[in-house]
C-alpha cells in the first residue's frame, strides 16, 4: 500500500475513526491492531519480519537489563543485536548476495537458485525499524530506560504504522510518553485540519514535483552513453529536486497522519538545501538517521578502549592539538561508511552517500583555522556569501547524487565521463520532451519548486538546531478561512498537477525501498 494511494487515505480515515469513536482505554490497541494491519497489507514478509524484530526487541532488552551480571548482559546484548543487523543485511542486501551467489556460480557452473528467497522477501522499511528496535535493546543494555515486560508495549513501538515505511526514527522513551499522551487526546477539527494540510503538502510534493522530477531523471541516467555533456549534470540536478520532494513528502505525510492520532513525530528535514557546509546539510538532511548513528554508532566508538588507547598514542606522536582529532576521524570514518552502507550495501551507496562526505568534512576541520582567518575578511556575515555557502554546498552533495543514483560503481564513474564525452546527443528540447518533460511540464515544476522554496524560506533558521518556523501554525493564526484556503489550493493543485490515476503507476517513495 503506497502512501500515496486512495487506499491509504481510505486505511487512515477507518483508523481515525474508530480511534476517536471507541473508547480512549483501548485506542493503543486500535493503533497496534492498524500497525498490523497496514504491515499485512504492505506483504506478507513485512509482517512477519516485523513480528520477528519485534520479538528480538523484546527479547534482547529483558536479557540486557540490569537483573544480571555485567558479562552475561554484554553477551546476550551481543547476541541479540547481531541477529537483529544480521536479518537486516541478510535481506535487504539480497542484491549483493545475489551478485556474490552469482559470479560463484560462473566459476563453478552451478544454477543460483540460494538467492530466490531474497529476491521476494524483502520486507518494506526494514531499515528503519530494526535500527528502531536495535536501539531499544543498546538503551537497555546502557540502563537509559528500563526493559519493557509488557511485549504488546515493544509491538506498538516496533511497527506503529506511519513510520514503519521511511521513519522518522525514534527512541522507546520519546515514542512510548507520545502513546501516553495520546491516551488522554481528544477529538480536534483543529487537528485533523492541521495534519490534513501537511498530508496535502507530502502529496502535492510527491506527485506535483518527484514525479515530474523523475522523467529526466530516468532517462539521463538510462543512457548516459547517449546524453552527455551537460545532460549529466542537469541529470543530477532534477534527481536532486526529486529525491528532496519524494522523502520530504514522504516525511509530511508520515508526520502529518501521526498529528491527527495525536501522535508527535520528530522532524526529519530542517530546510537542508540552505546548508552552509556539508556537516550542517547532515544536521539538516535524515536528522533522526543522523541523531542515531551518532548516538548508538559513533560515541561508543570514540569511548571505546582501541579508540582511547589510538587517541594517547596519536597525542604522544603527534602532540596533543592534532593528536586528539585522530579518534575522531576514524570514528567518523567508520560512521560515514555505515551511513553509504546502510543506504543499499553496494559501493556506489558507501562512496556516494558517505566515503566522500567524511571527505569533505574532515576536509572542512582540517581546513577550519584557515577559514576563521579568512572568513572577517570577506564579511561572512552578509547575504551574498551566505548563498555563496549554500550554493557551494548543494554542488558538493550534487557529486555524491551522481553515485547514489547510479546503478553501481562503475555507473557512477561513467557518468562523471560521460560530461566531458563528446559524440552524445545534442542538448536541445526535443530529446527532453521524448521523456515526457514537455513545456507544460517543466513550467508546472519550476513553479512547483519555487512554492517549496519560499516555504522553507520561511521556515529557515540559521541554527539548525532551532526549530523550522510551522507555516501551518502561521495560516491557523489569521484565522481557519485561511488554513482551508491553503489545504484546497494544495488539494486542487495536485489533483490537476498531479501524476496519478488510472495506466498510471506513480512510484513507491524512494527511502522506502532502502
Amino acid at each position: 500500500m503506497s502512501l500515496v494511494s486512495a487506499a491509504f487515505l481510505a486505511f487512515v480515515a477507518a483508523a481515525l475513526l474508530l480511534y476517536y469513536v471507541l473508547p480512549k482505554s483501548i485506542r493503543l490497541w486500535v493503533v497496534l491492531a492498524a500497525s498490523l494491519a497496514f504491515a499485512g497489507f504492505l506483504g506478507f514478509y513485512t509482517l512477519i519480519f516485523v513480528l520477528v524484530s519485534a520479538v528480538l526487541c523484546y527479547v534482547g532488552g529483558l536479557l540486557a537489563g540490569p537483573s544480571r551480571k555485567t558479562a552475561v548482559r554484554n553477551v546476550f546484548t551481543v547476541i541479540t543485536v547481531v541477529i537483529n543487523l544480521a536479518l537486516l543485511c541478510a535481506v535487504k542486501y539480497y542484491n549483493v548476495i545475489g551478485l556474490a551467489s552469482e559470479r560463484l556460480n560462473l566459476l563453478f557452473g552451478a544454477t543460483d537458485k540460494t538467492n530466490t528467497f531474497f529476491l521476494y522477501a524483502v520486507p518494506v522499511g526494514m531499515s528503519f525499524y530494526v535500527l528502531q528496535t536495535t536501539g531499544y535493546i543498546l538503551d537497555c543494555r546502557w540502563e537509559k530506560i528500563a526493559p519493557e515486560k509488557n511485549f504488546f508495549k515493544v509491538l506498538l513501538f516496533s511497527c506503529y504504522f506511519p513510520q514503519l515505511m521511511s521513519g522518522p526514527m525514534n527512541t522507546y522513551s520519546a515514542l512510548t510518553e507520545e502513546f501516553e499522551k495520546a491516551k488522554s487526546v481528544k477529538f480536534s477539527l483543529e487537528r485533523i485540519s492541521d495534519g490534513a494540510v501537511r498530508v496535502a503538502w507530502g502529496f502535492f510534493k510527491k506527485l506535483v514535483i518527484a514525479e515530474r522530477a523523475a522523467m529526466p531523471v530516468n532517462m539521463i541516467f538510462a543512457d548516459h552513453a547517449t546524453f552527455t555533456g551537460w545532460y549529466v549534470p542537469l541529470g543530477v540536478f532534477f534527481f536532486a529536486i526529486q529525491l528532496y520532494s519524494d522523502f520530504s513528502g514522504c516525511m509530511d505525510v508520515v508526520i502529518g497522519v501521526s498529528h491527527m492520532f495525536g501522535i508527535e513525530l520528530p522532524e526529519n528535514f530542517n530546510c537542508p538545501f540552505f546548508s552552509k557546509t556539508v556537516k550542517e546539510y547532515w544536521r539538516r538532511w535524515h536528522i533522526t538517521l543522523g541523531a542515531w548513528l551518532r548516538d548508538y554508532l559513533m560515541y561508543p566508538i570514540l569511548k571505546s578502549a582501541p579508540l582511547i588507547k589510538l587517541g594517547d598514542w596519536s597525542k604522544a606522536k603527534l602532540g596533543k592539538k592534532r593528536g586528539k582529532k585522530v579518534p575522531t576521524y576514524v570514528a567518523l570514518l567508520i560512521l560515514w561508511f555505515a551511513v553509504g552502507y546502510w543506504h543499499g550495501g553496494l559501493w556506489n551507496y558507501v562512496i556516494g552517500s558517505g566515503i566522500l562526505h567524511f571527505i569533505y568534512i574532515v576536509l572542512g576541520m582540517i581546513f577550519e583555522p584557515v577559514s576563521k582567518k579568512i572568513r572577517p575578511k570577506i564579511k561572512a556575515d552578509k547575504l551574498y556569501f551566505r548563498i555563496f555557502q549554500s550554493l557551494r554546498t548543494f554542488v558538493l552533495m550534487l557529486t555524491g547524487f551522481v553515485f547514489f543514483r547510479s546503478a553501481s560503481i562503475r555507473d557512477g564513474v561513467d557518468m562523471y565521463a560521460a560530461i566531458f564525452r563528446k559524440g552524445g546527443a545534442a542538448l536541445n528540447w526535443a530529446n527532453f520532451t521524448a521523456s515526457g518533460m514537455n513545456l507544460a511540464n517543466l513550467i508546472v515544476l519550476i513553479v512547483a519548486v519555487l512554492v517549496v522554496l519560499l516555504v522553507d524560506a520561511y521556515k529557515y533558521r540559521p541554527s539548525e538546531d532551532e526549530p523550522a518556523r510551522s507555516l501551518i501554525a502561521a495560516l491557523r493564526s489569521k484565522g481557519v478561512v485561511l488554513l482551508w484556503a491553503a489545504f484546497m489550493l494544495l488539494l486542487l493543485a495536485t489533483l490537476i498537477f498531479g501524476m496519478y490515476g488510472l495506466g498510471y503507476d506513480s512510484g513507491s517513495f524512494i527511502y522506502a525501498r532502502i
